[in-house]
């Protein structure tokens, strides 16, 4: 009698790997807002440099068309002619500009992608309250006092810590908090982090959103020169990614 035979068992999937950490440079706050507004101006200047340009291609375009109608030929030669012209100028322009307009847009673009670890340390107002007195004998004094209090004591510390924007007493009792349950937790470390680096986290987070808006703003300026048209889906996005809109 023949044996059934046996199918191979599905291989056992290895274990999956930890998320790489993220490197890279962890900027102030300060810092962040000044390489905001550096990064507005620069994407503004070659917005300018680019509209410089192109009005360049347009004028040579009408000249031709004006030189033409002064030799009397009819209005359908003039445009013919001068799109002719307007397509070798910005071909010319285009080429003679291209280094320099990609230095500028380099420059952006690495300022942009240089702040991922800065971001990620950043991401929320509990992250940034997390790393508050970090080695710090007081955080460690404080952790001890926390885990031995009880539910009222605890609320009462972080009221008492958000009065005095206490940020070593409030990332004890966060560090604390987020080891219990999540229903004998006794307060809020979202509220309790809001409440002390709230402010500070949508800084760093607007400034970030600012200079990756700066970067893509000169990206998108430099496609629509270089393909001569504009791109309506683009400019759509980045208005809506513009941390500056007035109906956030």
């Amino acid at each position: 009698m023949a044996q059934t035979a046996i199918p191979d068992l599905p291989p056992i999937p290895n274990d999956p790997e930890p998320a790489p950490i993220t490197a890279g440079k962890l900027m102030p706050k300060a810092e962040l807002i000044d390489l905001a507004a550096f990064a507005a101006k620069r994407a503004e200047k070659l917005g300018q440099t680019i509209a410089t340009l192109t009005a360049g291609a347009e004028a040579r375009a009408a000249d031709v068309a004006k030189s033409l109608a002064a030799a009397g030929f009819d209005p359908k030669s003039q445009a013919d002619a001068a799109d002719k012209a307007r397509a070798k100028a910005r071909a010319e322009i285009i080429a003679a500009s291209s280094d320099a307009r990609w230095a500028e847009i380099k420059q952006l673009v690495a300022a942009a992608e240089g702040l991922a670890l800065t971001e990620a340390l950043y991401a929320s107002p509990q992250a940034v309250l997390a790393r508050a007195g970090l080695g710090d004998a007081r955080r460690t004094n404080l952790m001890a006092q926390v885990a031995g209090a009880g539910p009222a004591e605890v609320r009462q510390l972080a009221m008492l810590a958000i009065a005095t924007k206490d940020v070593v007493l409030g990332a004890a009792i966060q560090s604390v908090n987020d080891r219990m349950p999540r229903r004998d937790r006794p307060v809020s470390s979202a509220e309790l982090a809001e409440a002390l680096v709230g402010e500070e986290a949508r800084a760093v987070s607007t400034a970030i959103a600012a200079i990756k808006n700066a970067a893509q703003q000169a990206l998108n300026a430099n496609r629509e020169f270089e393909a001569g048209k504009v791109r309506p889906i683009d400019r759509v996005k980045l208005a809506l990614n513009n941390p500056n809109r007035k109906d956030q």
